[in-house]
């Protein structure tokens, strides 16, 4: 399995704007950046080779050789808004381990956040304040402080790629505390069913589909390191079948 994606750079933060992971058919196939762009470069090849979606909370990745550890514009990384080839690692090796299936191989997943900042620890209260005040402006003609078109997705318009719409975006989505962060995500979910969209994610056994629902509680493992295996498992029971299906942990 690959992973690729493009980083955009604005006011000295990174920003993940579109990211792809490619489930190889054997070990030997291995492609290029340039040959995933061949893959989806026209809506009628993204129908045939893009499977599905997965929405996650925010990114936190790497490019191929260099260090995760280390700030990328800290380091000499010079292909900004280009396709460049990611690590997987933390939380993508999960879904690189559950993609097992047969009907997965050679095929696409795309992978698309709440937030496209490339950032660890993003859900501090004051940042949280500041996503909330710019998505309460999105749809007016006034001026956000993140860039809203490499920040944020447009939630009214955007229409999932593939079948499938798996939801991995966590527990941190707080209705009262942060409306317009909640409306937001409230219509990518909502969408994605009045889409037709066949809806997978992991919840807790003790709450019911439809609190994980109203809620918009879907699990992550590495958000919730006390049922991190529990989790883990779940997706990897989930993903046994094409398309996923909603399991519990």
């Amino acid at each position: 399995m690959q992973y690729f994606g493009t980083f955009e750079t604005k006011y000295e933060e990174v920003f993940l704007t579109e990211s792809y992971l490619y489930i190889s058919q054997n070990e030997q196939d291995v492609i290029t950046p340039k040959e995933l762009k061949e893959k989806i470069k026209n809506n009628k090849l993204k129908k045939k080779n893009i499977i599905g979606t997965i929405f996650l909370y925010n990114p936190i990745v790497s490019p191929m050789d260099y260090d995760s550890n280390t700030f990328l514009l800290d380091q000499d990384f010079d292909k900004f808004e280009e396709l460049v080839e990611l690590k997987i690692e933390t939380y993508m090796t999960i879904f690189k381990n559950a993609m097992k299936n047969d009907e997965y191989r050679g095929k696409i997943v795309q992978i698309r956040n709440l937030f496209n900042l490339n950032e660890k620890n993003i859900d501090a209260s004051s940042l949280l304040m500041k996503f909330n005040d710019d998505l309460e402006k999105y749809y007016s003609s006034q001026n956000t402080e993140f860039d809203r078109d490499i920040m944020y997705l447009d939630a009214q318009n955007l229409i999932p790629s593939g079948k499938f719409v798996f939801f991995a975006w966590g527990e941190k989505i707080n209705s009262k505390e942060f409306t317009y962060i909640d409306d937001y995500a409230r219509m990518l979910f909502e969408n994605c069913e009045k889409l037709g969209k066949k809806i997978a994610f992991v919840y807790k056994a003790e709450k019911t589909e439809e609190f994980s629902k109203k809620l918009l509680q879907f699990a992550n493992p590495m958000q919730n390191l006390k049922y991190k295996n529990d989790i883990t498992q779940a997706i990897f029971k989930s993903f046994e079948e094409f398309p996923p299906k909603i399991t519990t942990f």
